[in-house]
């Protein structure tokens, strides 16, 4: 059976939920079943025209007696359990919003400013990668809230999300959060949060925002870092992008090798609270004549520094931060959770805590065919070739590449088992339009996520057709 089987990997997510009733629990798992299969579509397209099941869906959005976070902890239970043999994880924290203009928008909070017609929730998450692969292994985390118009009126301040984050990481994985380390960008550069984790002996890398005071030296961290000798010399790819200067403005990053200097520091921050000393890793770009903004990364972590390799694990940590915007892009665009259209905000949520997962599992789609990719880029060109070579039953169903053979027919593929992984891949892709003219042979997110869904309405097809056939329907 493929790892993306509907029916077992949302009975494997909801299973063990406390719903209170083993009915309800059957209803959340075949409602999430029909939700992952037609990820992306609404809840009535997802049920296929069999009114039984779309009146079962709404019954079970509408019901009161099942909390989105009951169902999202059913998940996080789940993703603790897969997370045991890892041996480094890599627990990726980001904040996005889930935005929205229909009737429910009213009673939901703000994003913007006071007038814009979007409102909606706040949405803090905890994503575990594998730290070697840096495959995704699911969702640990989320937090949702709602921004009133005026800020004296929050509860309380938002910047303890991180380290409520890492409050709830530590009770779902127990005694394995040894080997987890959180990866921040520079929102998280707090100092309560840096000391929330050095108190509980836990692993971090966060990127500075801030060039506060030493006790080591008269300079901040900043003009201590740039005194220091260089370790080495690292290069990484950076992928074109529309982005933002500075000063705000949008920009077209082009795509380039940046070649980075590295230096190290160990220091400890003038702070009235206790702060132990902290491991510093300071990559800068090489400016040249073609580059605008250079590259400038100052982590700040508990992981050792004493060797270059030591230093350059750590910026392949960092570097692995950018997937839970990938997981963003998945669940709103991909698994559609800004397209819903329900009109009660805890229906709404009931709904997106499920796609919340089925993000995840979007993702994972991808990652389980463009993991070669990752392991070429870490050196391991044997491993990424062994991958290729495995044949993609272990992530499509039978009929998914019988169907997709149908468009793209392997060349020298001779006998009647499944083709290979990096031919799934590229097959997918050319499904989804792409046409490879950069020679990468690395297709776009979008691209996959559009052959897939073109795949699964051929698939519906097909089976239908069987169907028809085995009941002596003449097509």
């Amino acid at each position: 059976m493929s790892i993306f089987n509907a029916e077992q990997w949302s009975y494997n997510h909801f299973k063990n939920g406390s719903f209170g009733d083993s009915r309800r629990t059957d209803r959340v798992i075949e409602v999430a079943a029909d939700m992952a299969r037609c990820g992306g579509k609404s809840i009535a397209l997802s049920c296929r025209g069999n009114e039984a099941k779309v009146e079962g869906a709404y019954r079970l959005i509408r019901n009161y007696n099942i909390s989105p976070e009951v169902i999202s902890a059913s998940g996080f239970q789940h993703t603790a359990e897969l997370a045991q043999p890892y041996a480094e994880i890599l627990a990726i924290d980001d904040t996005t919003a889930l935005s929205y203009k229909h009737q429910v928008a009213q009673e939901l909070g703000k994003l913007g400013t006071t007038t814009d017609k979007s409102r909606g929730w706040w949405v803090h998450s905890t994503l575990l990668l594998d730290s070697f692969t840096t495959q995704t292994i699911g969702l640990i985390h989320q937090e949702y809230w709602l921004r009133p118009n005026n800020p004296e009126d929050a509860d309380e301040k938002e910047s303890g999300k991180w380290s409520e984050a890492s409050y709830f990481c530590r009770q779902r994985l127990g005694d394995i959060m040894s080997r987890v380390i959180s990866v921040c960008d520079r929102e998280a550069d707090i100092l309560s949060y840096i000391q929330d984790k050095q108190k509980h002996n836990e692993r971090f890398v966060v990127r500075a925002k801030h060039s506060r005071a030493l006790i080591e030296t008269n300079s901040t961290l900043f003009e201590h870092l740039e005194s220091q000798a260089e370790r080495g010399e690292y290069t990484i790819d950076i992928a074109q992008k529309g982005t933002k200067n500075s000063k705000g403005k949008p920009v077209n990053r082009v795509a380039r090798k940046a070649k980075l200097t590295i230096k190290v520091a160990q220091v400890t921050f003038k702070t009235k609270g206790e702060t132990k000393p902290v491991n510093v890793v300071y990559a800068q770009e090489k400016t040249s004549k073609s580059v605008t903004e250079p590259l400038r990364w100052v982590l700040l972590t508990t992981e050792p520094i004493d060797t270059l390799i030591q230093a350059l694990h750590i910026i392949d940590i960092y570097t692995a931060r950018w997937r839970i915007e990938d997981f963003h892009k998945a669940w709103k665009t991909g698994a559609g959770a800004e397209r819903q259209r329900m009109t009660e905000p805890k229906n709404l949520e009931r709904a997106v805590s499920i796609l919340a997962f089925i993000g995840v599992r979007l993702l994972q789609l991808r990652e389980a065919i463009t993991l070669p990719y990752y392991l070429r880029k870490k050196g391991l060109v044997e491993e990424a070739k062994a991958v290729e070579a495995q044949r993609c039953d272990t992530v499509l169903e039978k009929d998914e590449w019988k169907v997709l053979m149908r468009f793209n027919k392997p060349r020298g593929h001779k006998d009647k088992g499944a083709p290979s992984l990096k031919w799934a891949y590229h097959s997918i892709a050319k499904l989804g339009g792409f046409t490879d003219t950069k020679r990468t042979g690395i297709a776009s997110w979008t691209a996959v996520w559009e052959g897939w869904s073109t795949l699964q309405s051929h698939v519906v097809g097909y089976r239908v057709a069987r169907e028809m056939i085995a009941d002596g329907e003449s097509l």
